[in-house]
């Protein structure tokens, strides 16, 4: 199996990338120099192809710091088992000394490099830094922005052929984790006496006061055979009501962290209130990163609305969640637990499922009677590739990519969902590339 090192100075967003290339909040991203310590690893697959990526810290010309010197040191001996390494430079702020030190002592390991010019976000700003920046002498370079996830799925293609031109590319699937699955809402919807139901054992502690869980518990839970870890966390209100520095406040923070690292969340609802602004809100969140949901209905035994017509409100109020499961509980009376679980299995398959690639080809030529409003006019649709698991990401290569906007994007997503697969419970992430003609 092939190995990825991530290399370069402190605060030029290593961490931040190596987060986005393996899908999950692993590595500590903040604003302070040495957050990284020891080198971390986690496993990349993309494009039938996995490699093991590792995250190092920063690199630094000199110090006299004993812990600084042997974080150098555990660097340089991570890069020297490196097949390929990502040499991260800042291109919004620009090359320093650091970066030139750095670059020389990555030239004498002799390794294939790729340049990563990071957070390009403000190109204008970027070009101005590209002299510089090119001065380093590596002319095999990406623009990308680890923050957005911007041009990462080019990098990820260099990665993948260069690993494979050299032979060390491995298409043997990863040997899969352990699955985390969050519990998420606001304050006193019943998070940790749903938790406790899981887990089949009082882990959290139960009461009516809004805060009582401050830090993530986690448990692990075998389901069908199959193992879990369930974390159950700080309840999230609006962040008007939250005063900056509090306990909550990081509270908070570690919630949103669990969910960046989950692979499946739970939102759970109180029955009693309905579905809140809140509620949408923690909705968009935990989809917009990726992750497969399960909305849960707790407290449905001392509600007055009916299944049926909750499920009619759950599609009028939360429509961009119509692809995940509403489920009705009782935490308190353990009811609804077996069809909580039969969902969570169900988005977790989803989450993890692979199309195979004739099953997109056929979509494909069977776009203009499928969805003769977007064969009309210049945009054409070339291909459809699956590149990704966990969430499932699709590759679309079009003819001009400043034709598509999130209707295109919306009406494939509807496409695949009703023809090939419903991916009952896990957002479908696209990315579109234009086809230059010669």
């Amino acid at each position: 199996m092939g190995v990825v090192v991530i290399a370069g100075r402190t605060n030029v967003g290593k961490s931040t990338l190596f987060n986005r290339l393996i899908g999950k909040r692993k590595a500590i991203t903040e604003k302070i120099d040495g957050v990284t310590r020891d080198s971390i690893k986690g496993l990349v697959f993309y494009d039938e192809t996995v490699f093991t990526l590792y995250d190092t810290c920063g690199i630094f010309e000199t110090t006299d710091d004993p812990i600084l010197l042997a974080m150098k040191n555990k660097a340089f001996e991570t890069f020297r088992q490196a097949d390929l390494i990502l040499f991260v430079v800042d291109g919004r702020n620009g090359i320093t000394s650091d970066d030139e030190y750095v670059a020389s002592q990555l030239r004498k390991l002799g390794k294939r490099i790729i340049l990563v010019v990071n957070k390009v976000e403000n190109i204008s700003v970027v070009e101005k830094n590209m002299a510089d920046i090119l001065r380093l002498g590596f002319e095999d370079y990406v623009l990308v922005s680890a923050q957005h996830g911007n041009n990462v799925d080019e990098l990820l293609e260099k990665i993948v052929k260069i690993l494979k031109d050299e032979g060390t590319s491995s298409e043997k699937p990863p040997q899969e984790s352990m699955p985390a699955i969050a519990i998420v809402g606001k304050p006193n919807v019943g998070k940790s006496s749903l938790f406790n139901a899981l887990v089949g054992q009082d882990r959290a502690t139960v009461t009516s006061i809004p805060g009582t869980t401050r830090d993530p518990i986690d448990e692990t839970v075998s389901l069908s055979g199959k193992s879990f870890t369930f974390v159950d966390t700080a309840g999230m209100r609006r962040k008007s009501r939250i005063q900056r520095k509090t306990i909550e406040y990081f509270s908070v923070s570690r919630t949103i962290d669990a969910i960046e690292s989950a692979d499946i969340v739970l939102l759970v609802m109180d029955a009693t209130e309905g579905i809140t602004q809140q509620d949408k809100k923690i909705a968009d969140l935990i989809l917009s990163n990726g992750k497969a949901l399960v909305c849960v209905m707790n407290k449905f035994d001392l509600s007055n609305i009916s299944k049926k017509d909750y499920e009619a409100i759950y599609l009028s109020q939360m429509p961009f969640a119509s692809f995940c499961r509403l489920v009705f509980t009782s935490a308190t009376n353990k009811t609804g637990i077996r069809q909580l679980i039969d969902a969570i299995l169900e988005a977790y398959e989803s989450y993890s499922r692979k199309i195979p690639q004739e099953k997109l080809s056929k979509l494909v030529s069977q776009l203009s009677l499928l969805s003769p409003n977007l064969s009309r006019g210049e945009l054409r649709v070339y291909s459809i590739r699956q590149m990704k698991i966990k969430p499932p990401k699709f590759i679309v290569q079009v003819n001009k990519k400043n034709l598509v906007n999130e209707s295109t994007k919306r009406t494939l997503q509807k496409l695949i969902r009703e023809t090939i697969d419903p991916f009952t419970g896990t957002p479908l992430m696209m990315d579109f590339k234009g086809r230059e003609r010669k």
